[in-house]
């Protein structure tokens, strides 16, 4: 196979176009597993999925298995899920325990790891106490989540992900936790799936409805008119060393009307009533109240989304809610979509926390397991137990409109990229560097090529 900078031509990256072997063979995917998910700091769960001590959870990609366990009041650790006598997985799913026991043989490990009983261990050959315990795997958090990273010498999380938690710590999100949590099969590739959350550029095809929220607060989703296309909502992305991110605008000379002109109190109470029903996410009813108060409002020259942030922030303190206190300049910092470099994906809000993440199903390039998650502010000790929801056909789950849309077209992606006559991706040079962004950061790891 023909190479270029060490890339085979195949897979070669060009100037925003992605080639499709990437999305669909299998070669591809292992080479992922192989080179890639080892080497990568991978959000494995939130703090709260292990609240108590001896609270344990399995992540997994692809043939490797992980325990992340509260070893600890303050203290989360990883390990691989293997004996190291034989090899026997110690734990499935999730669970409370004091330790782990191998159920081949009973050999028996701490909670950090350390091993605590050997059956008849005079007829092994002696070992050191530092090769009798559980294989380590590198642990650290932020914002609420456990990362894992199999690479030992990884660099630190925090540098992993800069810029997010200087962009996204105001925003406070350690302190959120899960309104809800869904799990489902997806019939694509991890990065298909991916790739539909971390640009905008298919709003006005996939969402028509957002755009007539913003115009005339209507909640109809037949497709747009080419006309109506004009009143899309522009979405310029921005990449970084490990991330990238869009934002939400308006095309310079395009048109602008309803909420998007600087704030139209009808069409920010319909955008807000939408996302309650439709996505259950990024608003809350906190929102609502005061998306409602505002049509009653006299608010003078004062800008409408400054008396709306205040008015949102009284109703969630009156509801014994304390959310931070973000400046202007803090919200725009840190409001749009981020893609967390490989699988996780953020959108964030004054209050709330949308969120996705794609992982490959086993073997097969052309599936993928997906989450999605809602996180809230909720007052002290009364934030709800919520339980992880997994429905295997995404078609069985009740997901809302928004997310309805996304999913449907999943599948028809996924299925047109094996077209024999599709070359891969052309990409949009404003809206969509995100997506070869991605592949540009997997190709240090994949094949040492550092663009």
């Amino acid at each position: 196979m023909p190479e270029s900078n060490g890339v085979p031509e195949r897979w070669r990256l060009r100037d925003l176009f992605v080639p499709r072997g990437r999305y669909v063979d299998p070669a591809f995917l292992q080479l992922e597993y192989e080179r890639l998910f080892p080497k990568v700091w991978q959000m494995a769960c939130r703090e709260e999925e292990i609240p108590e001590v001896g609270s344990y959870l399995e992540y997994k990609i692809g043939d490797q298995s992980i325990i992340v366990v509260r070893s600890a009041e303050n203290r989360i650790q990883a390990f691989h899920n293997s004996c190291i006598h034989r090899g026997s997985r110690l734990i499935q799913h999730a669970g409370c325990t004091t330790d782990f026991r191998c159920p081949f043989h009973g050999w028996r490990y701490a909670l950090d790891g350390k091993c605590t009983f050997i059956h008849l261990e005079d007829e092994f050959e002696p070992r050191s106490d530092e090769f009798k315990r559980l294989r380590d795997v590198r642990c650290e958090r932020w914002g609420g989540w456990v990362f894992v990273n199999m690479d030992l010498d990884a660099e630190p999380l925090l540098d992993w992900l800069d810029p997010l938690p200087s962009a996204l710590g105001p925003f406070q999100p350690e302190r959120m936790r899960y309104a809800w949590h869904k799990r489902t099969i997806l019939p694509a590739n991890w990065k298909t799936a991916i790739d539909a959350f971390i640009e905008g550029y298919h709003t006005p095809g996939t969402h028509p409805q957002y755009i007539r929220l913003g115009v005339n607060g209507t909640r109809d989703a037949s497709p747009c008119t080419v006309k109506e296309y004009a009143y899309a909502p522009y979405n310029p992305t921005f990449t970084y060393r490990n991330h990238s991110r869009f934002i939400f605008g308006v095309r310079e000379g395009a048109p602008v009307a309803g909420a998007a002109a600087g704030g139209n109190p009808a069409q920010i109470h319909a955008l807000i009533a939408y996302q309650l029903d439709e996505l259950r996410a990024l608003n809350n009813e906190h929102d609502l109240r005061a998306a409602k108060e505002l049509l009653q409002r006299d608010f003078g020259d004062r800008p409408v989304y400054q008396v709306f942030g205040e008015l949102r922030r009284n109703y969630a303190e009156s509801a014994g809610v304390n959310p931070p206190e973000l400046t202007v300049e803090q919200i725009a910092a840190g409001q749009g979509d981020w893609h967390v470099f490989p699988t996780m994906v953020n959108l964030i809000e004054p209050g709330s926390l949308l969120g996705y993440r794609s992982l490959p199903n086993g073997d097969d390039p052309d599936s993928c397991i997906f989450d999605v998650w809602s996180l809230y502010f909720w007052p002290e000790g009364r934030a709800p137990k919520v339980e992880l929801e997994f429905v295997e056909r995404w078609k069985d789950g009740d997901w809302g409109e928004v997310l309805t849309q996304d999913f449907r077209n999943m599948g028809a992606v996924q299925q047109g990229i094996h077209c024999r006559e599709f070359q891969g991706h052309w990409l949009n040079r404003k809206q969509e560097t995100s997506i070869h962004n991605a592949h540009r950061i997997a190709d240090r790891f994949l094949f040492g090529v550092d663009a």
